[in-house]
């Protein structure tokens, strides 16, 4: 006896001395409590004004994927409504990194195209819709959320989980003997498991403080830190930690936890604004958010749904009105096609980014919010444009499927902002981005270089003859490049030499102004040193990602300024400090009379060169095609007054897939184009020291405007050309058009 006596007193000490020691931990830990909030990262927002190319169709798209419900009078935050003349919506709160906006209502009207009128009781000019959610550095365990606070919780939540989950969760003491017993009799009477005896206390412990394993010491472990909770805390702070604890669903490698980000990714719209079914959809997900996973079982999770507007109405959570009409409705979730969406490829550029002055736990757990400069509807068009380029082109040339690759990157001509980064065929998916990684050989991508050198020697201008006859380079293993069809065309002007991308004219000009000096060039716009260069440069034997090509064209498109991508804008904290902010960085990288003549000749490239397949080609757009040896890469880069686009086809495997530039990424970059509806022409301004002169396009001798081969380029004053004699007037047609191109 006294053996028993010892054994059981020994026991209960070591029990109490459990209970004590956690006691303690949980307590501590639980006023401390902090949550993992990984950084939210937002998408630029769109911003209205009068006059501005938008679309009611664009606009209403918008709002869709801003989560925004037509409602009769578009009054509430969150609603709009399609009125005869014009449509109203009433914006969301939100805090910008420039301070707080409150709920505004706006009007706009439409015409042609444009938002015609605008109108808000703020009376300003313009108005900014609030940013997209479309991203956040959750850590490597993957959990994610958003903190909602008790203010910002619906009351029909907390009374629904109450009525759901735990019934007696006012009452009990962290357990719930008589909640155990009439599961109980549910499960045995059904014959299958239908409820659950654990209380919301307990199934808090479970996921802030244990493990899933079903063991008796676990079991145990967690009684008791439920009522130590219960004993220590009051009923509502339990009720806000579980709102913002519990899981409810997985997104890849990304856990969805708490109702805040539950709303969200489910619904793409904030808590407050879920209506009954919405809200009763979520209780059902805590059940097994595997099992009722909606996008998967919509069927199971329906009927579950209704169990639980059931259990609503029979605790007075609703009326009957509303037990009705939510029965009625089918689960209709975010649209999987727009907002609501992360963006793997850029948020690579952004990690990248803030990885100079931010340390990835702080960016993981610290609840930033990252303010950035992607536009989803030019992020969406391009991903679009990519995957039904890449099919069309699998079938036209009898390819295996899915064997082309490719890789965008779209960003605002003069501030270098990224709107859009592509780093593969598969929309979504986080893996290889080829946007930022791929190194592929350009091709005749680098040749405006060497055109942009040789005008900076002031030993050539546009209309420069270069001889477009063999050479052979006995330095260099007799080398002896050929053009693209095998011919050689003579004496040509420089203009077209670089429109009509003529290797051997190119290498002869590199030749005469030096391959060290062309290195250097490609050293300042790129950052890439060449150690070692090689009349092969001339012809784009470098290897280079998407990013820097675009960063190479960024100073062309910018008209001759160093502005380098960036994919933030500010970082702020909890307490909305701004923690940095990326302003726009401008260097001087060629003068304006050099960029002048670069615009105007790659738009000469573009309409009557290499680009010249493009439907686009006739509205003032610049940019040049390539593509490597062996056609392994097919490039195009591609510039108007607002944006800067580089696209790049190829095979995984570095394999020949025959195209060229103008066979495959120029057909990405067109479709692109006609969904942005680019055409913002430029118009490239000329000092006094430059004058707008008439040249033959294939000799290279003045000309005059009527003449079919005549074209308008930028030479310095006092350039005296040979003067063809008369030329063929062509037709009234032809003349029209060139008419049409003079600036």
């Amino acid at each position: 006896m006294r053996f028993i006596a010892a054994t059981t007193f020994i026991g209960l000490v070591g029990i109490g001395s459990y209970a004590v020691y956690l006691d303690g931990t949980i307590t501590r830990t639980f006023e401390g409590r902090r949550w993992t909030v990984p950084a939210q990262v937002f998408a630029q927002p769109l911003e209205l004004y009068q006059g501005m190319d938008l679309s009611q169709e664009a606009f209403l798209i918008e709002l869709d994927r801003l989560g925004y419900n037509q409602h009769s009078t578009g009054e509430i935050p969150g609603t709009y409504y399609i009125g005869p003349r014009s449509v109203v919506a009433t914006l969301r709160p939100f805090r910008f990194p420039e301070g707080y906006r409150g709920k505004q209502t706006v009007s706009a009207r439409f015409r042609g195209g444009q938002l015609a009128r605008l109108s808000s009781k703020t009376k300003n000019a313009s108005v900014r819709l609030e940013p997209a959610v479309i991203g956040s550095f959750f850590p490597s365990h993957g959990e994610d959320r958003l903190v909602v606070e008790p203010d910002d919780t619906p009351s029909l939540l907390t009374e629904t989980l109450i009525a759901v989950e735990d019934r007696n969760f006012r009452s009990h003491w962290g357990f719930d003997i008589a909640g155990i017993l009439r599961a109980l009799m549910i499960n045995v009477a059904e014959g299958k498991v239908r409820q659950g005896g654990s209380t919301l206390t307990q199934q808090l412990v479970k996921s802030y403080f244990l493990d899933n394993r079903r063991t008796v010491t676990r079991k145990f472990r967690e009684l008791v830190m439920a009522i130590i909770l219960e004993r220590h805390f009051e009923k509502e702070e339990l009720l806000n930690a579980y709102i913002n604890e519990i899981f409810l669903g997985q997104n890849g490698r990304r856990a969805i936890h708490g109702f805040g980000l539950g709303s969200q990714f489910y619904f793409r719209r904030p808590l407050e604004e879920l209506n009954a079914e919405e809200i009763a959809l979520l209780v059902a997900i805590v059940r097994g958010p595997t099992y009722y996973n909606p996008y998967r079982h919509p069927g199971r999770a329906r009927a579950r749904r209704d169990r639980v507007l059931k259990t609503m109405r029979d605790f007075d959570l609703i009326d009957e009105a509303t037990l009705h009409a939510g029965l009625a409705k089918p689960i209709e979730l975010a649209n999987s096609r727009r907002g609501g969406r992360y963006y793997p490829a850029f948020m690579d550029l952004v990690r990248r980014e803030l990885s100079r002055e931010f340390d990835s736990g702080d960016l993981a757990a610290n609840g930033y919010r990252i303010f950035t400069t992607l536009k989803p509807h030019i992020q969406d068009a391009a991903q679009i444009a990519a995957l039904r380029t890449l099919g069309n082109l699998e079938r036209e040339r009898n390819l295996p499927t899915k064997t082309l690759e490719t890789a965008v990157i779209t960003r605002d001509s003069q501030t270098g902002d990224i709107h859009a980064v592509v780093g593969g065929r598969t929309q979504g998916s986080q893996g290889f981005n080829r946007a930022l990684n791929a190194r592929r050989q350009v091709g005749s991508l680098l040749k405006p270089v060497v055109v942009l050198t040789a005008l900076e020697t002031d030993r050539y201008h546009l209309a420069s003859t270069i001889d477009d006859a063999p050479i052979v380079l006995s330095d260099f293993n007799n080398w002896a490049p050929r053009n693209f069809d095998g011919q050689f065309r003579g004496p040509v002007p420089l203009v077209r030499a670089l429109s009509d991308s003529l290797n051997v004219a190119t290498v002869r000009l590199g030749l005469n102004i030096g391959v060290a000096n062309v290195a250097n060039r490609i050293t300042s716009l790129t950052g890439k040193s060449i150690t070692q260069p090689f009349p092969s440069l001339f012809l784009g034997a470098l290897d280079l990602t998407p990013f820097e090509v675009s960063e190479l064209y960024a100073a062309f498109a910018s008209g001759g300024f160093r502005t380098p991508g960036k994919s933030v804008v500010a970082v702020l904290d909890t307490g909305n400090t701004t923690l940095s902010r990326y302003a726009i960085d401008v260097n001087q990288m060629f003068s304006p009379d050099h960029a002048a003549a670069m615009t105007r000749a790659l738009q000469v490239t573009m309409r009557r060169g290499t680009g010249r397949s493009s439907p686009f080609g006739a509205t003032g757009i610049a940019g040049k095609t390539g593509s490597s040896d062996n056609y392994r890469d097919s490039w195009v880069a591609v510039f108007d007054a607002k944006l800067l686009t580089v696209v790049w086809i190829g095979m995984d495997d570095n394999s020949s897939h025959g195209l060229s530039g103008s066979k495959g990424a120029l057909r990405l970059w067109d479709l692109l184009a006609h969904d942005l509806t680019i055409h913002a022409a430029l118009v490239p301004a000329l000092s006094d020291r430059l004058n707008w002169s008439w040249i033959d396009y294939r000799s290279g001798n003045a000309s005059v405007e009527k003449c079919p081969e005549a074209i308008n380029i930028p030479l310095p004053r006092g350039v005296e050309l040979h003067r063809d004699v008369g030329c063929d007037r062509g037709s009234s047609r032809q003349r029209s058009k060139i008419r049409k191109w003079r600036d």
